[in-house]
């Protein structure tokens, strides 16, 4: 029988705090992303509970599993990419200003 590369993912909220120039008021914007947990899952239910959602994705090769990791490091990158061009626009305009688009 073959080898299975378990990963255990879970979904977390990241908050990402700031403050708009000139209203020293502090904002923060909240993204879900899903993280991968890397120790057993023994010790995820001993640091969280047993009631937290969780997905155990298995795998057939070590390639498999490594860009099932790399997928989910990228989605989240994005995510945080994203909101900083949110935070800039609000930092620059002090608003969320987004310019018009428009169509040929």
């Amino acid at each position: 029988m073959s080898e299975k590369y378990d990963v255990i993912t879970y979904e977390d909220i990241a908050i990402f705090n700031y403050t708009v120039p000139g209203t020293e008021e502090k904002e923060h914007l909240e993204r879900e992303i899903t993280l991968v947990w890397e120790d057993t899952l023994e010790i995820f239910f001993e640091t969280y509970n047993a009631d937290r959602p969780y997905k155990i994705n298995s795998f057939d090769s070590e390639k498999q599993k490594n860009r099932f990791i790399t997928a989910i490091d990228d989605e989240n990158e994005k995510i945080i990419d994203e909101v900083d061009e949110e935070i800039s626009r609000k930092m620059k305009f002090g608003f969320d200003y987004t310019s018009p688009t428009y169509e040929d």
